[in-house]
């Protein structure tokens, strides 16, 4: 079908498809036990070229696929196709609707998955719109094919379809613990042909007159009679299940944490990244509660992808799956000798053991949750994984040097075998653990003296001064390599370059790696703009005092919303690749968040630093509701003052802002002042 129009409805927002996207794009409709990823145009073409070709879209309750999806169509009373004219695409998250016209009637379909459970819902409503009567038939069709996600080592097996004339049973001969139910309300009759599932029901409409069709896809890991029960629970009142899912996503505009300012589209697109960490919000039998690193391709647990998102997801309020993400993380690495892994299957497997920076991503991850949450509880428990990583393992992968080698985030051959980033990694990891053992009550000044030490000798062993510039990887020899790679970035971003190396790297970056989306992969090679370098950039910029910069980058990864799939956070700038990306939405919230308002939290220790990052201008910013552990407060950052209120806790809280040390007790507010400085 030609999509004439696609538009999102989120609430408040709208955005329109804009004119130079060709493709209809794809959608996801996100569940936390199964989710759907389909065409825009409804048909059932082939999603995926990378991992399961031609096979990664449809129906999916991991690690199980079941169909592509659902066609349908209006035919006249002869069986043929109506013609279509004025189709519609409304994206609303919580559900997508088509409508279409056929001559006087008028067709809307809505489809949504079920929040809790493996249930997808398909409803077709055709309306007279006409002064006669209209007759003809809706035809839906369906293939089951149940299959195995990439690399579950489930093999694909005979689905065998049975009905009893009302609701179609499918299941594998192989696979007895999993079972799939479809079927119609109202006692419409299916057939099956082969692996066809087909509902071809008459109608006849007087003037203004409408009928509903209403098919529903249960499916369950504890075989036929769970998903039987499910399928009637639910049939019984399809609406309930939207109902439940608008809700889920509505509380992103209407719930804490909200962010507000005169620039709106602020506002619109930190409650998109919000519902984009719900899509991606996955609870399965064999992983538990995490988040798909991007779809189509990456629905996996992995290992970069979620700690880079920890931040994010945080202060987007997603505190109890980022933490289990982390405990699934830890639980693989301890079985691992501390290495973290890369990539596990939806199914438990480890595909990929971990490149070398993501044992100390974990660390810095686990820090991010302790400043966040105050959880030292579990904190404690993951403790022993970052040691053990930080203190036997990569020492081990170091040859008796200070940097691991090994692959790192580019993977990219022809490179030093020892990368940048995890050089930059494991200094920021080392003082996070120095950090976490001292919340713990254990301080010990070997980490501290470790990273001091890394520092000292990375600036002289990384630093090519005649390019101004660190080398993004080194010989095992020692000569460096300066191959363009986006990971020039992170000696600012984490921390380690000196003030007057900071602003000579950033000023060439900004010249010379920077286009008019953001940080390019590879500096004249690989032009594709991703958005993980740019919020990274996006963050050292706003910590160096760049925020007209920090802002324009961060803008530029919520851009993605607007082009192919609307509202969703793709992986490259303006789009490509995952069409809805985990670190893109989560970088967003941070570069916001952490970079824009300048909020940085110890929750831990009850307190709460504020280093605003506004841009000149820019009109005030303020986020209600924002968690720190056990607390919520509501801040206005504007240009020379920022007023907090400790909205709830049990305790006071300290708030440090312009060299200012204010402690608030619950209910209390206070606006910091920014002094311009005397005149000498």
């Amino acid at each position: 079908m030609q999509i004439d129009e696609r538009r999102l409805v989120f609430g408040p927002y709208q955005l329109a498809k804009q004119a130079t996207d060709q493709h209809p794009g794809l959608y996801m409709l996100g569940g936390r036990c199964t989710y759907l990823l389909g065409q825009g145009d409804g048909s059932l073409d082939p999603i995926g070229v990378e991992h399961l070709v031609g096979a990664m879209g449809g129906l999916w309750v991991h690690p199980y696929r079941i169909t592509d999806g659902i066609d349908s169509r209006i035919e006249d009373t002869q069986g043929n196709p109506l013609p279509i004219s004025r189709m519609v695409l409304e994206d609303r998250l919580a559900e997508v609707c088509w409508s279409w016209q056929c001559g006087d009637l008028l067709i809307e379909r809505r489809d949504t998955v079920a929040a809790d459970t493996a249930a997808w819902v398909m409803q077709l409503t055709v309306r007279n719109t006409g002064s006669t009567t209209s007759s003809g038939m809706i035809r839906c069709r369906a293939r089951i094919e149940i299959g195995g996600a990439w690399f579950s080592a489930i093999a694909p097996g005979t689905t065998q379809l049975h009905t009893d004339g009302m609701r179609v049973v499918a299941a594998a001969a192989d696979l007895p613990g999993f079972a799939v139910v479809l079927g119609a309300a109202d006692r419409l009759p299916l057939t099956i042909d082969v692996d066809t599932v087909q509902l071809a029901v008459r109608f006849q409409l007087a003037p203004a007159a409408e009928q509903r069709f209403t098919l529903l896809v249960t499916a369950s890991h504890a075989g036929h009679a769970a998903a039987t029960a499910d399928w009637h629970h639910l049939i019984s009142t399809p609406e309930a299940i939207f109902g439940a899912q608008q809700a889920r996503y509505a509380a992103c505009y209407t719930d804490a944490p909200l962010l507000a300012s005169a620039a709106t589209d602020l506002a619109r697109d930190f409650a998109l990244a919000r519902a984009n960490l719900i899509l991606l919000t996955a609870d399965y039998p064999d992983l538990g509660a995490y988040f798909l690193a991007g779809l189509p391709e990456y629905p996996q647990l992995f290992g970069c992808d979620t700690t880079y998102s920890i931040a994010g997801a945080f202060a987007a309020g997603h505190a109890a799956t980022a933490r289990h993400a982390l405990e699934q993380l830890a639980a693989y690495a301890a079985r691992a000798c501390g290495r973290v892994p890369h990539e596990i299957t939806t199914n438990g497997r480890v595909f990929h053991p971990g490149n070398i920076q993501e044992t100390p991503q974990f660390t810095i991850a686990l820090w991010d949750y302790l400043r966040w949450t105050g959880d030292t509880a579990t904190v404690a428990r993951l403790f022993a994984i970052c040691r053990e990583g930080m203190n036997e393992l990569l020492p081990a992968m170091s040859g008796g040097g200070f940097y691991p080698y090994g692959d790192g985030m580019v993977e990219r051959l022809g490179m030093g075998s020892r990368k940048l980033d995890s050089a930059c990694y494991t200094y920021a990891a080392l003082h996070a653990l120095a950090q976490i053992a001292e919340a713990l009550g254990d301080p010990s000044p070997h980490y501290r003296q470790r990273a001091e030490a890394l520092r000292d000798a990375f600036e002289h062993d990384w630093w090519i001064e005649s390019e101004g510039m660190y080398g993004d990887s080194m010989q095992s020899d020692g000569t460096l390599r300066l191959d363009g790679h986006w990971t020039v970035v992170l000696p600012a971003q984490l921390g380690l370059a000196s003030p007057e190396r900071t602003t000579r790297l950033l000023d060439r970056i900004e010249r010379e790696w920077v286009n008019q989306w953001g940080l390019v992969h590879t500096r004249d090679h690989e032009e594709l703009v991703w958005t993980l370098p740019t919020g990274l950039l996006a963050l050292a910029a706003f910590a160096a005092g760049r925020n007209t910069l920090g802002m324009r980058l961060t803008q530029a990864i919520a851009l993605t919303a607007q082009h192919g799939a609307l509202g969703t956070f793709k992986e490259l700038i303006p789009q490509g690749l995952c069409f809805v990306q985990l670190w893109s939405a989560a970088l967003y919230i941070q570069a916001l968040v952490e970079g824009l308002l300048g909020i940085s939290p110890l929750a831990h220790q009850q307190q709460l630093k504020i280093t605003p990052h506004l841009p000149d201008g820019m009109s005030p910013v303020t986020i209600r509701g924002l968690l720190i552990g056990a607390h919520a407060f509501d801040l206005t950052v504007a240009a020379d003052q920022v007023t907090v209120h400790h909205s709830r806790g049990d305790t006071p809280f300290t708030v440090f802002c312009y060299a200012e040390q204010q402690t608030l007790a619950p209910g209390t507010t206070h606006t910091f002042v920014q002094h311009a400085p005397h005149a000498k």
